[in-house]
């Protein structure tokens, strides 16, 4: 059971870095680290899991912060 949680979680993560970095290059035509650190990205992900927010509306309000 712990494998199969970490595959989600892993896969949450890469999910997220994802769109992140999709999110970042439509708005700015960078990716994600020209603008954050990779602690950052962990951080914002860490802030994303706490929240009761779908991914894609966590990460529009993320960007639109840095934007």
């Amino acid at each position: 059971m712990i494998t199969q949680n970490t595959n989600t979680v892993d896969e949450s993560w890469m999910i997220f870095i994802e769109i992140l970095s999709d999110e970042f290059t439509a708005k700015t035509g960078f990716g994600v680290y020209a603008h954050i650190t990779p602690v950052d990205v962990g951080q914002a992900y860490q802030q994303y899991r706490l929240r009761n927010a779908p991914m894609r509306r966590f990460v529009r309000d993320y960007v639109r912060h840095y934007v």
